[in-house]
């Protein structure tokens, strides 16, 4: 009996990362973009990152004094073959991570909210991104070129513990 493989439906999603203060958003950029890239490299999700996208520069002008000075980061999500979300999934698991961080009602620094899907032609999907295998493994796409790569974070665990002796 033959079984047939059922294709899984692809899907694109894209979440702003909303700084309240442009001079505080490296102290949360690192620990919001660690999450965000661990997530998607669990459940295998392309990923790309534009930091300090242009999508308040339109009207900047018009915010409130005390919100000039907010900036947001593009995350860029998708999935490919091997991806182990559909698109509820995890959407489920980033909004259930980042529950509780909204900016404006509870007075956090930062902000992690999805995009509507209308505005997806506004923000495609870029050309270079990241395509997470099988930990430590990253493929670094750039349009046609792919590269085969170590991700930094299991590069320096490696040399931490090369470094010990007692590990050794």
């Amino acid at each position: 009996m033959k079984t047939s493989k059922k294709t899984p439906r692809r899907w694109r999603l894209n979440y702003v990362v909303t700084y309240l203060d442009s001079d505080k958003a490296e102290g949360f950029r690192r620990f919001v973009h660690d999450t965000l890239i661990s997530v998607a490299t669990l459940r295998r999700i392309d990923y790309a990152i534009k930091i300090e996208s242009p999508v308040y520069d339109e009207m900047r002008d018009n915010l409130h004094g005390e919100l000039q000075d907010v900036v947001a980061d593009m995350f860029y999500f998708r999935s490919s073959p091997n991806s182990l979300s559909s698109i509820k999934e995890f959407r489920s698991i980033i909004d259930n991570i980042f529950r509780g961080y909204e900016v404006f009602l509870c007075g956090h620094f930062f902000d992690v909210q999805r995009l509507l899907q209308k505005y997806s032609k506004v923000y495609p999907f870029p050309e270079k991104f990241y395509r997470p295998l099988s930990y430590p493994y990253v493929e670094v796409h750039n349009g046609k070129e792919k590269t085969l790569c170590v991700t930094a974070a299991s590069l320096e665990n490696l040399l931490i513990e090369d470094m010990d002796p007692s590990l050794n």
